[in-house]
């Protein structure tokens, strides 16, 4: 059985990256590394997901984000990023890692909110919820 030599990781984003805290993350990182950066659009259970529903939607977040493809190919790192529409965050943060076999996920929260709630912070969010429903190892970066 042959070892992965690439180390594909999915970054969930928001509307920002905190790229100090990712360059330290990767510098840690000794394999060849693919991120994914995953931006999920979501929408309310009364809205369709039909494609001529969300397409403008996607397509312009895929422009405001462009920048992170930009940032990582100067870095000299394989990147993709996917937007996708969905009514549950976890559940399609979830479904991308298994789409693209990760073998991590990173999240963001803001290190202010971590330092003053760490105990509350993680229980009952979807920080939570990921950390509980996969299998893959999860690290949570600071976003400011």
């Amino acid at each position: 059985m042959s070892r992965k030599t690439r180390y594909k990781i999915l970054f969930a984003v928001k509307d920002y990256v905190n790229f100090k805290a990712l360059t330290d993350l990767l510098e840690t990182l000794t394999r060849d590394i693919e991120i994914v950066f995953l931006h999920i659009i979501e929408f309310p259970l009364s809205t369709p997901l039909y494609p001529e529903t969300i397409s403008t939607h996607i397509e312009e977040t895929r422009n405001k984000l462009q920048n992170l493809l930009d940032w990582a190919k100067a870095q000299g790192i394989n990147a993709d990023l996917r937007v996708t529409a969905s009514r549950d965050i976890v559940e399609a943060i979830i479904s991308e890692a298994e789409k693209i076999d990760a073998d991590m996920i990173v999240l963001q929260k803001s290190l202010k909110k971590i330092k003053r709630k760490i105990r509350r912070l993680v229980r009952q969010t979807n920080l939570e919820k990921v950390t509980d429903l996969s299998k893959r190892i999860v690290v949570l970066l600071p976003s400011d």
